[in-house]
């Protein structure tokens, strides 16, 4: 009995150490996202001035369709709702309980997130500290967020039929996919910085708008 309950403990110490390194990786990842976020909106500040700023940030590019606050309120609003669950796991990977569902669909289009840059860069900065509060949970090993932490998505997949579809998955699972969603938005945020609101590519955020594994390759090729 003793040998199984060792094997168990050492198990259990085996999945918390895997999951930890998991969560410094997504957390890691979206807090250089949100990095890159705060980052355009001050260049956008410091060359154009606050006023200009503001109309840049709502200007809709005709090669995208949308501008860079329709962009970011949009993939604000995945990258928040998944990072307050995760502030929330705690408790719930305790007991192996069903954390709570996400409703990634159920947004507000057009609101003041999309239109204000103050806002705007105030929400990334809140989200910011919620991975940064995170962080130092895990660092304080007071965290007990295991890959095992469930998590209910829910996404419309038909558009002629509005009924939600719920599909299992976890929390870290939603952080990862969170960053590589905003990641494709940032793309074309990209494209309209250099379209449509005078921006060059060497004032850019280093690597913006371009996925890890774009970098990685570029970087074989030399």
């Amino acid at each position: 009995i003793s040998s199984y309950l060792s094997a168990s403990i050492y198990g259990l110490q085996i999945c918390f150490y895997l999951s930890t390194i998991t969560m410094r990786a997504v957390i890691k990842s979206n807090l250089a996202i949100l990095s890159q976020k705060i980052a355009l909106l001050d260049l956008l500040v410091s060359k154009h001035g606050a006023t200009k700023a503001s109309a840049a940030f709502q200007k809709t590019c005709p090669i995208v369709g949308a501008s860079i606050g329709q962009h970011y309120r949009h993939s604000m609003d995945h990258v928040e709702l998944a990072a307050l669950v995760a502030s929330s796991a705690h408790d719930a990977s305790m007991h192996q309980q069903q954390l709570g569902d996400l409703h990634y669909d159920l947004r507000v289009r057009g609101g003041t997130l999309e239109k204000d840059i103050v806002e705007s860069r105030k929400r990334l900065s809140d989200v910011s500290d919620v991975f940064k509060s995170l962080n130092a949970t895990i660092d304080g090993g007071k965290t007990e967020i295991t890959t095992a932490t469930p998590v209910t998505v829910y996404f419309n997949l038909a558009a002629d039929d509005a009924s939600e579809i719920g599909l299992p998955s976890t929390v870290e699972r939603e952080l990862g996919f969170c960053a590589h969603h905003a990641i494709h938005h940032l793309a074309m945020v990209r494209i309209i910085c250099l379209q449509t609101v005078g921006l060059n590519e060497a004032e850019l955020p280093e690597g913006f708008g371009r996925a890890p594994s774009t970098i990685l390759f570029d970087k074989k090729l030399g």
